[in-house]
Formats: C-alpha cells, sequence, structure tokens
C-alpha cells in the first residue's frame, strides 16, 4: 500500500533541499505545485512511498 505526503516549502531555495532530504528517507517527489504570485509563492511537494 502506497503512503503520501503533502509538504509545503515557502521559499524556492527550500525545495531541492526537501527533496534531498525525503528521498534519503525512502520518499519519491510525485508532483510538484507552486501557486501564488509576485513574493508570496508557496511550493507544494506530493511524495509517495510503498507499493
Amino acid at each position: 500500500m502506497k503512503e503520501w505526503e503533502c509538504v509545503e516549502v515557502k521559499h524556492h531555495k527550500d525545495v531541492g533541499r526537501t527533496v534531498e532530504e525525503w528521498q534519503k528517507n525512502g520518499w519519491r517527489l510525485h508532483t510538484y505545485q507552486a501557486t501564488g504570485r509576485d513574493v508570496w509563492i508557496t511550493h507544494y511537494l506530493l511524495f509517495e512511498k510503498g507499493e
């Protein structure tokens, strides 16, 4: 059974670091979404783990 976790990242410079940390713990990035305008952009990373 698959597990899913959605992670909110506030600044674009933290996206890569967040993906690396989650991958080290066995998670795989499934989808990435960025929403907002101007300086208020939020990044959402959906990770999956398992079968």
